[in-house]
């Protein structure tokens, strides 16, 4: 749910930015941060999510509990669709929406042939893959074809530094299994804090910050 409100908030911000943005000479440099900065708190969100999921379970009756597994390819097909919306700037800006609608139904064959295929055999699970599936492969194609038609210049490799980062906190949090659960809770909140910590020394140093730059070096 965070997740979700967090991609709709900034596609209701992003679309008016990029209109607004497009006649500036700096605007594909203003597109490709926008990208990196969504990206990096989209993983903050997912890693917020993924470490604390045994205290957001208790939101939910227990009968649903065997269902949380599907959470994190749920969270990171969010990701995918926010990437997606982001990459969409090129048809829209370039009056070639046409592509957009056979995204959206590559996106759809994906989604059915998967699910056909799949969910008899392993249930949700397989729904949750489909749309994760989804939505990469729309994300994949509009960024090809993007920078066929508008290249921008995304930093692909801070974002695959982020992105790695990230998946290997969660990998690490998976061994986090203590019979303490406060203990679990502390171990996996270390973890975030090294991924904010990461991100406050590349990309948001605090000095930066008008009200604390006073209290920081």
């Amino acid at each position: 749910m965070v997740m979700m409100m967090f991609t709709q908030a900034f596609r209701y911000a992003y679309e008016p930015f990029i209109f607004a943005q497009h006649k500036d000479k700096n605007s594909k440099e203003a597109y490709a941060d926008a990208m990196k900065f969504f990206i990096i708190f989209s993983l903050l969100i997912f890693l917020g999510m993924v470490f604390y999921l045994d205290v957001f379970k208790f939101l939910i009756r227990s009968d649903y509990w065997g269902g949380l597994r599907v959470i994190p390819i749920v969270l990171f097909s969010y990701i995918f669709q926010g990437i997606f919306f982001n990459l969409s700037l090129w048809y829209k800006l370039s009056d070639k929406t046409i592509y957009g609608a056979w995204f959206s139904v590559v996106g759809v064959i994906i989604t059915l042939a998967i699910n056909i295929i799949f969910v008899p055999i392993y249930s949700y699970i397989a729904s949750a893959w489909a749309t994760f599936a989804c939505y990469f492969i729309m994300m994949l194609i509009s960024y090809f074809y993007g920078q066929k038609y508008m290249p921008i210049q995304y930093n692909l490799k801070s974002i695959g530094i982020y992105t790695a980062l990230a998946l290997g906190l969660f990998v690490v949090s998976l061994w986090i299994n203590t019979p303490y659960f406060a203990l679990n809770m502390l171990l996996k909140t270390v973890l975030l804090i090294i991924f904010i910590v990461y991100t406050v020394k590349k990309d948001l140093p605090l000095n930066r910050i008008p009200f604390i730059q006073k209290f920081v070096k």
